[in-house]
């Protein structure tokens, strides 16, 4: 409908307090010509001019001047672009007559308005109507500009080439602004060959073009090249303005680049911009990334503090160096001086208060939050989500979801992260399916918070189809994804692939480093933990707490003591400062090399204790059999105000089964589970069984199996068949064993110990029946192996070895051994060990043991230091 046509009111009275408006509106009553009209207009250029320009429209349409003056047309159109209303301004430009529209002013009023508003495709469809138009207007340098800046917001690039080749044609090629504008969509675009050749070209270069040439130059990554046009810039006589030294500080923070930094710095000084608030915002949050808080406290205090974005990067840079009491402190400050928080405040501050374990603190901004109307972005709520997730207050982080009026892949990661950190790994697969759902396009944070989901469950189908994804959205440069790869295919048993991913890296952080270290020694690799631990130093990678913690669980895992001391060498000498779990990693290694000494100095040296390090040390005098001082242990920790969990009850009950002491290991779990409510996990019940079953107290075992609330895994039914080996108990050992094959087919050492039980009760088809099953299942016999360490090197022993270069003098020192135990009197057993065959003699018995191998070898050598067996 035209404007023209409706009928208007006439304009109210205006408001006798108001002088200015009274004159004014007594100058549009009084004044009715056209050019008083346009003059009027020209004030009007918000939307709070609204009301006087609706009275001037109103007026022209009265008076008439409105149709034989198309300078005001053009101007009343953009009074309304300028006001937003849109849908006047069209209504007004459709009525213009064809010589008003044969001008490009008209025209240029709405794609500009269009672009400003975000409405790119009206702003192209605009001017390509303008094109068609029978006035056939032509495009000027106010047109283009913006038809550019529609066409990189939509992504034509296409479109945008022929915008310039226009330019070029119509004479504007070398137009400044013309060019500004084709340089960021050419630079946004990656095409920074045809944003050189624009600036190239252009006739006059100020300074915005030279920013906008440099920030492209930073966004596609080439940083020489932008550091190139920088020192082409001084050295043309351009001088630098405030936008260009944002820009580059802004990198040097991004790169922890404080010499650059400093140098800039000094530039803005000599150029008379460091009082500039956008320069001395952009100095402070460079020198805080940079971890020189000193410097961005003392510019702080030099700066006025009425501007929320100086007091946003003081709060982020206390929190990003660690500082949380004070950047508590400034959000106080903050308030006091009259500076309202906005969401940029709250999003730095909690992560704060997740690190305090803050969690009423947490609750209290929330109640700002929804107090005081603080607009809840996606970053904000987010930040929420991921607090009450980290303080296990799942049902809050799920109500503030429920809360957001929009989802996006940044809420979408939060919640998938936080239910993996909860355990709760249906649900964050269940969200990562819902976003896929919604079209919602997981990114790379997205990725790497789901693959931990599939490794608890070991989906590795699930986690193979992810990494397709990575693959298909180019995601596999990144080396969080990457590590996040790593761990999910080394949980799933496949440290061939993890071991592949890592070998394919074209750059390796301190990160991937730790993941591929921790993978290899969880997953029975040790040595070539400690390959990758030196293999790191010699990269010139720094270790961190998180290496050290790795490394050491890899020489527990040997156990190697000597090189588990040379690691605590480095932790005493070098620069790394090892945190609460580092040094509980150190008391388990001492522990498990046999050195309760050690491990209770480390343990007794800790400045800072938690329940792991207790933990760590219960555990280490527990393996050992100290079973009364485990329990002091305990007692001592509650006293120092330390709770125990589920790790510290395990290591207890399993100290008991080692011991024998059936009744404290009882006592023990009656007392997790109804004095400290703690529900009893698959690990604690294996324990209880192993507790039963080495005792003797077989057919308690089998009741506490079958009174367990879920069902018994292959740790259960392997130790109840250690336990009918033990006590010779075939029948239940049938039992046993077809539950392992049922659970584990695929393990050799159940169907060997099967094996062996039916040998040593004369039950010859059994052992043919087992072996038989072991060739349908395709399961083969893994050979038990025994090392020993002398002078620094490791000697391995197999299974009637005879590769070893002293093997001659070994064997000689085993018959000697074997000649003096019958005198003494003494008959070997070998059925209790490897009886496969109701031949075997006592000699073929001995020399095929590779445990046995290992002592002769120490007295042939006299060297023996340290000797550890493992099968």
């Amino acid at each position: 409908m035209r404007l023209a046509h409706r009928r208007l009111k006439p304009p109210p009275r205006p408001c006798r307090s108001a002088s200015t408006t009274f004159s004014t509106a007594a100058a549009v009553t009084n004044a009715p010509s056209a050019d008083r009209l346009l003059a009027l207009l020209r004030g009007c250029v918000s939307a709070s001019h609204l009301p006087l320009g609706l009275q001037i429209h109103a007026r022209a349409v009265a008076s008439g001047a409105l149709a034989s003056h198309p300078a005001l047309q053009t101007r009343l159109i953009g009074m309304y672009v300028l006001a937003r209303r849109f849908r006047d301004a069209v209504a007004v430009f459709s009525a213009l007559p064809r010589g008003a529209a044969a001008s490009a002013r008209p025209w240029n009023w709405l794609i500009r308005g269009f672009t400003a508003d975000g409405q790119h495709r009206l702003a192209v469809l605009f001017y390509l109507k303008m094109w068609s138009h029978p006035a056939a207007p032509r495009p000027d340098e106010h047109t283009l500009p913006y038809v550019v800046k529609s066409c990189a917001a939509l992504g034509a690039v296409v479109l945008g080439r022929l915008v310039h080749r226009t330019a070029r044609g119509i004479g504007l090629g070398r137009d400044v602004y013309v060019g500004s504008a084709l340089i960021k969509m050419y630079a946004d675009a990656g095409l920074l060959r045809d944003a050189r050749e624009v600036f190239d070209g252009t006739a006059e270069r100020d300074c915005v073009l030279w920013n906008v040439m440099m920030d492209g130059c930073i966004k596609a990554g080439d940083v020489d090249g932008a550091v190139r046009l920088f020192r082409d810039m001084r050295a043309s006589g351009c001088e630098p303005n405030f936008a260009t030294l944002a820009c580059f500080l802004s990198l040097c923070a991004a790169e922890a680049d404080l010499l650059s930094g400093v140098q800039l710095h000094s530039l803005a000084v000599k150029c008379g911009l460091e009082p500039v608030v956008a320069v001395a915002n952009t100095l402070l949050s460079m020198y805080a990334k940079c971890r020189c808080l000193d410097d961005a406290w003392r510019l702080f205090d030099l700066i006025p503090r009425d501007d929320l974005v100086t007091w946003n990067g003081m709060i982020s840079g206390c929190v990003q160096n660690g500082l949380l009491d004070e950047a508590l402190g400034l959000f106080c400050d903050m308030q006091r001086s009259g500076v309202r928080p906005d969401s940029v405040t709250l999003v730095s501050l909690l992560p704060a208060l997740t690190d305090l374990n803050g969690f009423k603190q947490g609750k209290e901004v929330h109640g700002y939050i929804i107090r005081n109307y603080v607009h809840m972005d996606v970053f904000l709520v987010s930040a929420l989500v991921d607090i009450y997730f980290k303080c296990r207050d799942v049902k809050m982080a799920q109500n503030v979801y429920d809360a957001a009026w929009a989802i996006d892949v940044v809420i979408g990661s939060t919640m998938i992260s936080g239910y993996v950190l909860n355990g709760m790994i249906e649900e964050a697969l269940q969200m990562f399916r819902y976003l896929l759902e919604q079209c919602i396009k997981p990114n790379a944070v997205t990725v790497t918070s789901v693959l931990p989901a599939c490794a608890s469950m070991a989906a590795m189908a699930l986690g193979q189809e992810i990494h397709g994804y990575v693959l298909r959205n180019a995601y596999e440069g990144k080396c969080y994804v990457e590590s996040a790869l790593m761990d999910m295919y080394s949980k799933c048993g496949r440290l061939d692939l993890s071991h592949y991913i890592f070998s394919e890296m074209s750059v390796k952080d301190e990160v991937t480093w730790n993941s591929m270290i921790s993978s290899c020694a969880q997953n029975g690799e040790p040595e070539e933990a400690l390959d990758l631990f030196r293999q790191m130093s010699m990269e010139g990678i720094k270790y961190n707490s998180v290496t050290i913690s790795s490394a050491l669980s890899a020489c527990a895992s040997l156990p190697a003591i000597y090189y588990g001391k040379e690691i605590h060498g480095v932790i005493i000498k070098g620069p790394i400062r090892a945190d609460i779990f580092a040094e509980s990693a150190l008391i388990d290694m001492y522990g498990k090399c046999g050195n309760l000494d050690l491990a209770l100095r480390v343990f007794e040296s800790m400045p800072d204790k938690n329940e792991v390090s207790w933990n760590s040390i219960i555990a280490a005098y527990g393996a050992h059999g100290l079973l009364k001082e485990s329990v002091s242990l305990l007692y001592r920790m509650q006293e120092e105000g330390f709770k125990p969990d589920h790790v510290t009850f395990l290591t207890l009950i399993s100290a008991c089964a080692h011991a024998g002491q059936v009744e404290e290991g009882v006592r023990l779990f009656q007392c997790m589970t109804k004095e400290y409510q703690i529900a009893p996990r698959m690990e604690h019940f294996a324990c209880m069984v192993d507790l039963y079953s080495r005792s003797g107290k077989l057919d308690q075992a089998i009741e506490f199996i079958a009174d367990m609330p879920f069902k018994p895994d292959a740790g259960i039914w392997g130790a109840l068949l250690h336990a009918c080996r033990v006590h010779r108990n075939v029948e239940l050992a049938d039992i046993a064993s077809q539950e392992l094959f049922k659970l584990d087919p695929g393990n050799s050492g159940y169907y060997v110990l099967m094996s062996n039980i039916n040998a040593v009760a004369g039950r010859w088809d059994g052992v043919s029946k087992v072996r038989r099953l072991m060739k349908d299942n395709k399961v083969q016999k893994i050979p038990g192996y025994s090392w020993v360490d002398v002078n620094n090197s490791s000697h391995l022993f197999v299974a009637a070895d005879k590769s070893h270069p002293d093997s001659e003098d070994i064997y000689m020192s085993l018959k000697s051994l074997l000649q003096e135990l019958r005198e003494e009197g003494y008959v070997p057993r070998p059925e209790l060990c490897h009886p496969m065959h109701p031949n075997n003699s006592t000699q073929c018995y001995c020399f095929a043991s590779c445990e046995i191998l290992f002592l002769p070898f120490c007295i042939s050598t006299h060297k023996l230091q340290f000797n550890q067996t493992l099968e």
